[in-house]
């Protein structure tokens, strides 16, 4: 499905942005789905289910009951971040929440586009949390990349904050936010979560054995700033000796840490890779803030896991 633009007004909004400008105040649980037309192309995808809960939902509170909140819909799948000409990424938009949601972020892979990587995490995820995958540093978008942990992390703010002005208080505020990232972008995600352990407690790291410097030697300094749990991932057995080494030294460091090994021998967020790491996301994610209402898979998922429990 085509992202649609949300244009975020950091400033002062382009022309061209001008049908995209964001309502005078974010949006909230309860508040009617935007008018499709309010959509470039109007079509946000899944809307006749949208529509149908939504009337089951005033219906209910018609009867009394004050809780119910017309679920969250009116959006794509995937909408676009972006602050006049500036692309900030996307976000994959949990549709039928009805309560407000956890916020996470994914990072790409090099020459990866954002796009299918943040349909990789929200598939990963069971589409229960809003993905914000930020854009990465480049102006080709068939060969984007990251440059440094501050970099990324100026890229990650960006999105973040342009996800809260579209989406307000559907997004769930929490002291910790999941990191998860594949390839170059896992690269960053250990550089991030070593200089921000106490915001990055629960992080992925997905097969970053071609420059496996970071995943091997961030571990102390992230489980004595508050790190919890990480998941590493493979695609290759290429992959799996760094890996596995880098799993071993967070449970040394009295952290937990596991080793999902993909069923396949290709380099990437293929679909035997997505439902190897969905196998391990409740762990990931037990007694994560945000995460209390997430229910996980309940079938049989490919691939298969080494934990590495605290020494």
């Amino acid at each position: 499905m085509r992202a649609e633009l949300a244009c975020i007004g950091l400033g002062l909004l382009a022309p061209a942005c001008a049908h995209h400008a964001p309502a005078e105040r974010a949006a909230e649980p309860g508040d009617p789905s935007p008018p499709l037309d309010a959509l470039d192309g109007g079509n946000p995808g899944h809307d006749a289910d949208d529509a149908s809960d939504t009337g089951k939902a005033a219906e209910a509170t018609d009867a009394g009951d004050a809780d119910v909140h017309a679920p969250l819909g009116g959006y794509p799948e995937q909408l676009e971040l972006v602050d006049g000409d500036d692309k900030l990424g996307v976000v994959s938009v949990p549709l039928g929440a009805r309560e407000p949601r956890p916020l996470m972020i994914a990072l790409h892979g090099g020459s990866e586009k954002v796009e299918h990587a943040c349909a990789a995490w929200r598939e990963i995820t069971e589409a229960y949390a809003f993905v914000v995958c930020p854009h990465g540093w480049g102006g080709d978008e068939r060969r984007l990349g990251w440059r440094n942990a501050a970099d990324t992390t100026r890229r990650i703010s960006r999105a973040v904050e342009a996800a809260k002005r579209t989406f307000g208080a559907w997004i769930q505020e929490t002291p910790t936010i999941v990191l998860a990232g594949f390839s170059m972008g896992a690269v960053q995600v250990a550089l991030v979560a070593r200089s921000q352990p106490q915001t990055y407690r629960r992080i992925v790291i997905g097969d970053s054995a071609h420059k496996p410097g970071s995943a091997l030697t961030f571990a102390s300094t992230w489980v004595k700033g508050g790190g919890e749990r990480v998941l590493f991932l493979c695609t290759t057995s290429g992959c799996e000796p760094s890996m596995r080494a880098a799993a071993k030294k967070v449970a040394q460091e009295k952290a937990k840490a596991r080793l999902n090994i993909a069923p396949t021998q290709k380099h990437g967020l293929s679909e035997p890779v997505v439902q190897s790491v969905r196998r391990d996301w409740p762990w990931l994610v037990e007694g994560a803030e945000g995460w209390e209402g997430y229910t996980a898979p309940s079938v049989d998922l490919p691939g298969k896991t080494e934990p590495y429990e605290a020494q």
